[in-house]
């Protein structure tokens, strides 16, 4: 099978595609398991065996993309786990420190309370007053709150998109191989 920039635009891929599908090869090529490889994370896989593969060939894209599809699915699912599991802890240590932050922030508060029920006439102004302090020493409180779960969870959050970086490379490449593979099935449009 036999692609060219203009193969491309007559049906419809993004301008951004044709781009660098010139620029990759601009005399066209035919495709091979190795061009594919080569540029394996740059196309869109799934466009271009729908669009340019025949009913067959598309079944054989299909057929061989399933392992890879499962594979990625199963990777990203252990990278999820492991990130609510690595989540876990931080997120336990942030609501605990909420807590204790709208504890003091109610204990701060208790007395602006009183102090507003006892003095109606001068109410908002006392409250106002009152209650600068316990929302400052809320926020301060959260503050730190907030600042260690980012740091708790930073590992996590690398891990996770270390892995589904990993996992993703894979399946783009099982889609360049599964699209190189059923482009020379010989059965394309």
């Amino acid at each position: 099978m036999k692609i060219t920039a203009e193969l491309l635009e007559q049906h419809q891929a993004c301008p951004e595609q044709v781009a660098l599908f010139r620029k990759l090869f601009p005399r066209g090529g035919i495709v091979t398991v190795a061009k594919c490889r080569r540029v394996a994370d740059k196309f869109k896989w799934d466009w271009a065996a729908g669009e340019l593969l025949s009913a067959p060939a598309l079944k054989v894209y299909r057929e061989a993309l399933a392992p890879a599809l499962k594979a990625y699915d199963e990777a990203r699912a252990s990278a999820l786990k492991a990130y609510a599991e690595a989540l876990a802890p931080a997120l336990k240590v942030y609501r605990e420190a909420r807590d204790i932050a709208l504890k003091v922030y109610r204990e701060a508060l208790a007395p602006a309370l009183k102090t507003y029920d006892e003095a109606l006439a001068s109410a908002m102004k006392v409250y106002d007053e009152a209650l600068a302090p316990a929302l400052k020493a809320y926020d301060e409180a959260l503050a730190s709150a907030l600042k260690a779960y980012r740091e708790a969870i930073a590992p996590a959050l690398k891990a996770y998109d270390e892995a589904l970086a990993s996992a993703l490379k894979a399946y783009d490449e099982a889609r360049a191989v599964a699209f190189a593979t059923a482009a020379l099935s010989g059965e394309s449009s």
